[in-house]
């Protein structure tokens, strides 16, 4: 990669910080994959909507290593892409107890459900606030436990348990639930669907390359692209980073 590319995407110094500065190397500096052109000007827009601060001291606080930190980072990243959108803070609130609900008192009510950790939630207000979809990032290929997240038995199921809980709530600012205090009652749409994101350089056109073959028998891998076809229930989008960026990215962390 030359210099003038390095320089035309280079942070501005009104706006630096350190570690903002430490990955957009990392992403600048990885070897990218074979036939992927990285989109320059979508990446920038990424890191210019990240509060660095914020960031920096979740993930100093954040536990998770190796393939877990690269996770991490891919859903924060994907949660600042403007292509899909910015969390309100009912939907943050939302995720939060999905997330931990133990934090909020609520593991018990939660907790035999299959753990939502979506990556973000969407959510519409028309008179009231009304879920209509779930979005899950995936760094890596789909495996087993992934499919049976993105069937109906999993992140489904996961989105009505949280939406009966909070509704069924005695008295939610108690739990400290503010935000959906204020937007009691919510619903499920009916047009209800589920947004996958994966790294930029994958082919979403060719669902076998989205998907860890050996991990799945011929039929297994045949209800998979059933699944992963059904565009009315689930779409599938790219990141704006690649596999190799991510890499890159948390070797400077």
């Amino acid at each position: 990669m030359g210099n003038v590319e390095r320089e035309a995407f280079a942070p501005t110094k009104e706006t630096t910080h350190p570690l903002k500065d430490r990955l957009w190397q990392g992403v600048l500096e990885a070897t990218l994959e074979k036939d992927y052109t990285p989109d320059r000007e979508r990446q920038k827009k990424v890191f210019d909507r990240i509060n660095w601060e914020s960031f920096q001291d979740e993930i100093r606080n954040d536990k998770a290593n190796g393939k877990q930190l690269r996770g991490k980072l891919f859903e924060m990243l994907i949660q600042a892409d403007p292509l899909f959108g910015e969390r309100t803070p009912l939907e943050k609130e939302l995720l939060a107890l999905a997330h931990n609900p133990d934090a909020f008192g609520l593991g018990k009510e939660l907790g035999h459900h299959r753990n939502p950790d979506m990556a973000f939630l969407i959510l519409e207000k028309i008179e009231g606030a009304e879920l209509i979809g779930v979005g899950e990032s995936k760094l890596g290929l789909l495996n087993e436990r992934s499919f049976k997240q993105l069937s109906e038995t999993g992140f489904a199921k996961g989105a009505e348990a949280l939406i009966h809980v909070v509704n069924t709530l005695e008295d939610p600012e108690k739990h400290g639930l503010k935000e959906i205090a204020k937007a009691r009652p919510l619903r499920i749409s009916p047009e209800f669907s589920q947004l996958l994101v994966v790294p930029a350089n994958r082919n979403i056109e060719w669902k076998s390359t989205l998907i860890n073959r050996k991990e799945f028998s011929k039929e297994g891998r045949d209800k998979f692209y059933v699944l992963l076809s059904d565009t009315r229930h689930l779409r599938t989008a790219r990141a704006a980073f690649s596999t190799a960026e991510v890499v890159g990215m948390t070797k400077v962390i």
